[in-house]
């Protein structure tokens, strides 16, 4: 999904990961674990047009997510 959404111009913002990364990582592969980005993932293998998003979260969403998810419901 990440690839798909870079041909479409999303660009993963490296300022909200806030640990080193390792030798065998990328920026991408840190953020696209955050549960945000699997759970809009998770959705658009169920349904590739879904009418209805919903997510809950009790904690605070990282600036990449955000972006993520506001970029995925308008070209999607």
């Amino acid at each position: 999904m990440a690839d798909e959404l870079i041909e479409y111009g999303h660009k993963f913002d490296s300022i909200w990961i806030t640990r080193p990364i390792d030798e065998d990582e990328t920026i991408e592969s840190v953020l696209c674990g955050h549960s945000e980005k699997l759970a809009l993932a998770y959705n658009f293998i169920q349904r590739t047009k879904p009418s209805i998003i919903h997510m809950t979260k009790n904690l605070r969403v990282c600036g990449d997510c955000r972006k993520f998810v506001s970029f995925c419901l308008s070209h999607f």
